[in-house]
């Protein structure tokens, strides 16, 4: 059978996107599954997060002396350090001198962190590690949920503060509870039955809800955005279990590490080590990138973005925006989302949040936040009677301000005087022109 690529191709990129009548609701189903996860892959690559997971890895091998330094600290004070020094080397148990190793290092960490001039020196480079990892994270999942505002510099330093206490406090809590299901397992070895069910919940249910339930927490509160709990779940659950898979591979393949101990030493898990990470993050992205889509399906129900779209075209789209949000306002209606103006006007969400964004920095628009709900509202922001045509254009097409004399250039000197002239001549004529139609006037009022 001839495979027909252009039919392979129009189903991924139009096709599947098309909304048809009479389809049945599993059907939909599925084919909302598969554009979530057909999206995914694209804006996986798309995004580059392959530099992205480079990045992260980097900074996490950097980061690893102090921030398992850090989690035994709090750990021995609460008197669980043995436990999680035991959880370690089995992680570790085909590689006992590179766990012995790495455990050395978090311990001399420790001890100098305490003495003379390397507490201050110390402390820094912890908070410093700590925070670039932090911050390198925050990074990827902004680029994800496309935020373009980072994190005011204040709430930088309280949520990474509590951040890096919170981390540590979780691990020794759970780890006092895995030493109680352990201790409660035992009870029940008598039982066949119940015996059995609690040892296979322990080694394998107990360590993926865990798992999802850190996963959640992460995608909700790691982006600057306003990410649902409930979107986050199932790319959770999903992320937990390739965790799973990915740990039992790591830790059988150091068997196979073996025979490089007599030339490698300790240093023959470290590869290995940093190809767990780098799959880590992978998985990690991934499902972050799963979490976006299965709350932003919508946005994506057409694949244009406005660099598609030509600078003309963008205008008009632009006006007829403005000029609904103008006509809604001066009747004195209520203030409108991004989807409901979506809604009205036909534009793809994708097209429409970015000329709100760029209506919003011009000035022509506010956004209205709601103090009961995540609603983002659009209004003018002067008076609807003085906005013109000619003036958003005027706006637009000056943003972002430039100096040619930055760039060693001047159209003045470089131009013949009198076509530069006129050129600027029929450009004021034209705004001047278009500064008479009010932006109101554009498309016709309706009662919504």
């Amino acid at each position: 059978m001839k495979i027909d690529i252009e039919s392979i191709k129009y189903f991924l990129t139009v096709g599947m996107f098309m909304k048809t009548e009479h389809s049945s609701k599993r059907r939909n189903m599925l084919i909302r599954q598969f554009q979530k996860f057909y999206l995914t892959v694209k804006f996986f690559f798309v995004r580059d997060h392959a530099a992205s997971t480079a990045q992260l890895s980097f900074s996490t091998i950097m980061a690893i002396v102090p921030i398992a330094s850090m989690i035994f600290a709090i750990a021995n004070g609460f008197g669980f350090g043995q436990f999680l020094e035991k959880q370690f080397r089995e992680m570790l148990s085909a590689q006992p001198e590179a766990a012995t190793w790495l455990l050395k290092l978090t311990q001399s960490y420790l001890v100098h962190a305490k003495t003379g001039l390397f507490i201050g020196i110390g402390l820094m480079i912890m908070l410093y590690s700590v925070f670039s990892l932090i911050r390198t994270v925050e990074t990827a999942f902004d680029n994800i949920w496309q935020v373009k505002d980072s994190r005011p510099l204040s709430r930088i330093v309280i949520d990474y503060t509590a951040l890096m206490f919170l981390v540590p406090i979780s691990i020794i809590i759970l780890s006092g509870l895995s030493i109680y299901f352990y201790s409660f397992v035992e009870n029940l070895n008598g039982l066949r039955f119940l015996g059995t069910i609690a040892s296979f919940s322990l080694r394998y249910l107990v360590p993926w809800a865990i798992l999802t339930l850190m996963f959640i927490v992460l995608y909700v509160f790691m982006p600057n955005a306003k990410v649902k709990i409930t979107k986050t779940v199932a790319p959770a659950m999903i992320a937990s279990i390739a965790m799973l898979c990915l740990q039992a591979v790591y830790i059988h393949g150091q068997i196979f590490l073996t025979s490089y101990n007599a030339i490698y030493g300790s240093f023959a898990a470290l590869p290995l080590f940093m190809l767990w990470i780098l799959a880590s993050w992978y998985i990690c992205l991934f499902c972050a990138e799963l979490c976006y889509f299965n709350q932003n399906l919508e946005y994506y129900e057409c694949l244009i973005d406005t660099e598609d779209i030509c600078h003309n075209d963008l205008l008009i789209l632009c006006a007829t925006v403005l000029s609904h949000i103008c006509q809604r306002f001066a009747n004195d209606q209520k203030p409108q989302t991004a989807l409901q103006i979506k809604s009205e006007t036909h534009i793809p969400i994708r097209v429409m949040t970015d000329i709100l964004y760029r209506l919003k920095e011009v000035n022509l628009i506010s956004e209205n936040f709601s103090p009961t709900s995540d609603e983002v509202t659009y209004t003018p922001t002067h008076d609807t009677n003085n906005i013109t045509v000619g003036e958003m254009i005027a706006r637009l097409e000056s943003t972002p301000a430039s100096d040619f004399t930055l760039l060693g250039f001047s159209p003045k000197k470089v131009w013949n005087h009198d076509i530069y002239n006129r050129v600027g001549s029929i450009r004021e004529i034209y705004l001047n022109e278009l500064k008479s139609i009010n932006i109101k006037e554009l498309i016709s009022y309706s009662e919504n």
